[in-house]
């Protein structure tokens, strides 16, 4: 950390929980800074509020969301921790008397996950309301050079089974993903690195574009890409290693990376057991049964399932988006034992 105070180091991690080593031994470095500010929403989110006026957002403590008087809400909202991961505790609340049920689960969610994920990583005690964002829904793994340029190294899009659907199940990337976004999206990251003063900086940003091609970011993910290796989609889609392209500091050339694509999907499947299920209670996964739902797998990996509630991330490719959206409809219960029990 001494070296890190002297000279400008890229660093990356291939997990959240590598911030409390930063914030632990470097409390007042650039990094450490910039990772609190970008990493806690409702501080990102008051620092682009000049650029997005009409944007309603609140934060609020878990104790306030229950004492909270929803008819005061802006509905259709959505209420998620201030910093959290993934889709854990994300949620839409569309009307009025969807609201304390929904509360309920968001308590739920957060108990059974605060033994599995650092404060660093999810704060279960305060969250943030906010407007619900409209629109095609985009991941992009990106890097910040010395002079603040970005470099787009990852475009994938996010499918979802229906309007309330959270889950991270399924995100894909083709040639028709990068032509449609990638130049909007270049010129929305000059935008925030020059609010946020972003040096030698790699991030995960989730943003939504509309129909008339305006950008809104969800939230930015410091120090690191799309998680449990998943930005290794790229590396088989149109041959980019985000960590290698990020640490010899290189730059795709999209416009032939485009021109040598083919018109496959290139999609990955993280396969979650199901929030509402203890993941120490699982006994097995029936991973070959699983496999089959797959046309063409590029890449399997097996997760730990008593440590995480992913129990597969799956690489594959198929000829168009119909593998994709069966995919978000299969009931993975049936591939899971839990101690006795076998879901059927």
């Amino acid at each position: 950390m001494i070296e890190l105070e002297k000279k400008n180091y890229q660093i990356l991690f291939n997990s959240e929980n590598g911030l409390n080593i930063l914030s632990k031994y470097a409390p007042n470095h650039y990094l450490t800074i910039v990772t609190d500010i970008l990493k806690n929403k409702v501080t990102f989110r008051k620092t682009l509020s000049s650029h997005f006026k009409d944007f309603f957002f609140t934060e609020v403590s878990l104790k306030e969301l229950d004492e909270l008087d929803p008819g005061s809400l802006p509905f259709p909202i959505i209420v998620k921790p201030v910093i959290g991961y993934s889709s854990v505790g994300v949620h839409r609340i569309d009307k009025v008397e969807e609201y304390k049920e929904t509360i309920e689960q968001l308590k739920f969610e957060m108990e059974v996950t605060s033994a599995e994920y650092p404060i660093e990583v999810i704060n279960n005690q305060s969250f943030i309301i906010e407007k619900l964002i409209e629109g095609d829904e985009y991941a992009v793994d990106v890097y910040f050079t010395e002079e603040g340029e970005p470099v787009i190294l990852n475009i994938f899009k996010r499918m979802f089974r229906h309007e309330k659907d959270m889950s991270d199940r399924i995100y894909y990337t083709s040639k028709q993903v990068i032509n449609e976004s990638l130049n909007n999206i270049q010129q929305f990251l000059k935008t925030i690195s020059s609010l946020f003063a972003l040096k030698l900086v790699p991030i995960h940003i989730e943003i939504r574009i509309d129909n008339l091609g305006q950008i809104v970011p969800i939230e930015v993910n410091p120090l690191r890409f799309a998680g449990i290796g998943t930005n290794e989609l790229g590396v088989y889609a149109y041959g980019v290693n985000a960590c290698e392209y990020f640490f010899k500091q290189q730059k795709p050339d999209w416009e032939n990376i485009i021109n040598q694509m083919d018109d496959s999907i290139y999609s990955f499947c993280c396969a979650e057991i199901d929030a509402s299920i203890d993941c120490k209670k699982v006994v097995s996964i029936n991973h070959e049964a699983f496999k089959l739902n797959f046309e063409e797998i590029l890449e399997y990996r097996r997760m730990k399932v008593n440590e995480s509630s992913t129990f597969a991330v799956i690489f594959h490719k198929s000829p168009d988006l119909k593998e994709n959206t069966r995919l978000l409809n299969l009931d993975l219960n049936q591939y899971i034992t839990l101690n006795e029990l076998v879901f059927v």
